[in-house]
């Protein structure tokens, strides 16, 4: 049987960011009509519900929730999995997502293969341009399939689906309470304000080892316009976005990304699990579970193993190919050692930030690269 899949906005009081969104959804493809919700938190403006009145939705049945007190974001983004009772599977769409024309396909394609799956958590339109936790590029390892996972929840155009959802809610229940810094989360996600109803979503992926599937090519992109979480506009979170219309994807992912955005290959690679070895190439994680084994760009007093270069992109593939160097080093932290050091310190810093300085004088981007590095150091702090 075809699943039912249901379109919800989610606002507050940016009228502006509103019909954009709408704008995106209303330009989509849909091969079935669809359930548009568009659910309004209370303000001091009506100019939201005004317009959601007005707009006219051509794909099926519309639907505008007024809450008549103010949620707030938490409550607000929780709530819409309620409508997993009627249908099964909603996609959620904050006010500031703008969608590719084709993403709905996307979403079929994908609630029909993992709906029954409860080693899925949920389905990104998203794909992050970044590390969120550290603010380096991600670049995923790329293979024939559209889609690979991530122990990690997302905000920035996502699905929910019926079973998956209620086994997150159930979590929830006993997990609800503000909690501080966990050694097993990104120090940056237990940072976030009570506000955020991310967090708790990222926490259960990572603590009962749940994946989202995620597209290489974007289907939605995120405008960060001012709001609960953005003090300022920005445009870091914008990403490449799938344009066109394509109706069918190689859903067959292979590549497994953990909740720090470490690629879990190595692992296996290595001869290691888990419990062995703490991967930490974008260094947020810092060892702080005490793992014998510890595969860093960092340099650490301990005794190599062995050390990779720091060449291909994306990084790992330095460990897949045993490409030898000495910018990422594997340590066994039961032995002390003197600190290695870099070949290259400019290779090492300017790895992702290289092309962008081509034009700059050697002298000066290189002062440019270490003054970037130490920022990055206190980000990481």
């Amino acid at each position: 049987m075809e699943k039912i899949i249901a379109v919800c906005a989610v606002c507050y009081n940016r009228k502006d960011s509103l019909a954009r969104l709408l704008s995106s959804l209303d330009k989509a493809y849909y091969p079935v009509p669809v359930t548009l919700i568009i659910s309004i938190d209370k303000s001091n403006t009506t100019a939201v519900e005004e317009y959601a009145d007005g707009f006219t939705w051509r794909h099926g049945e519309k639907r505008v929730v007024k809450h008549e007190e103010n949620l707030g974001l938490r409550k607000h983004i929780l709530s819409i999995g309620d409508y997993l009772e009627e249908f099964d599977a909603v996609v959620v769409l904050e006010d500031d997502i703008f969608v590719a024309p084709s993403f709905y396909y996307y979403v079929q394609e994908c609630v029909e293969k993992w709906c029954d799956d409860m080693d899925i958590a949920g389905i990104s339109l998203y794909n992050f341009p970044l590390d969120y936790n550290c603010k380096l590029p991600f670049m995923p390892l790329r293979t024939d399939s559209d889609v690979f996972l991530l122990k990690s929840a997302v905000s920035w155009g996502q699905v929910w689906m019926r079973e998956q959802w209620f086994s997150f809610k159930s979590w929830y229940e006993s997990h609800a309470d503000e909690f501080g810094e966990l050694p097993n989360l990104p120090t940056n996600v237990c940072t976030w304000p009570k506000s955020s109803w991310l967090k708790y979503h990222i926490r259960y992926c990572i603590e009962e080892n749940k994946s989202f599937v995620y597209p290489y090519t974007s289907l939605s992109t995120c405008f960060c316009d001012l709001g609960t979480h953005a003090a300022k506009k920005q445009t870091h979170t914008q990403t490449v976005m799938l344009q066109g219309e394509k109706k069918q994807f190689n859903l067959n992912p292979t590549v497994c990304y953990d909740g720090f955005f470490e690629a879990e290959s190595l692992y296996k690679h290595l001869g290691m699990t888990e419990e062995d070895l703490c991967i930490d190439l974008f260094g947020t994680k810092g060892n702080r579970m005490g793992r014998r084994y510890w595969l860093t760009r960092e340099q650490q007093p301990f005794k190599v193993v062995r050390s990779y270069a720091l060449e291909f992109k994306p990084w790992e593939l330095n460990v897949l190919h045993d490409f030898d160097g000495h910018e990422i080093f594997l340590y066994d932290t039961t032995m002390s050692a003197k600190k290695p050091h870099y070949r290259d310190n400019d290779m090492n810093a300017s790895f992702y930030l290289y092309s962008t300085y081509l034009d700059i004088p050697n002298i000066l981007r290189r002062k440019i690269v270490r003054a970037l590095v130490k920022v990055k150091k206190r980000l990481v702090k």
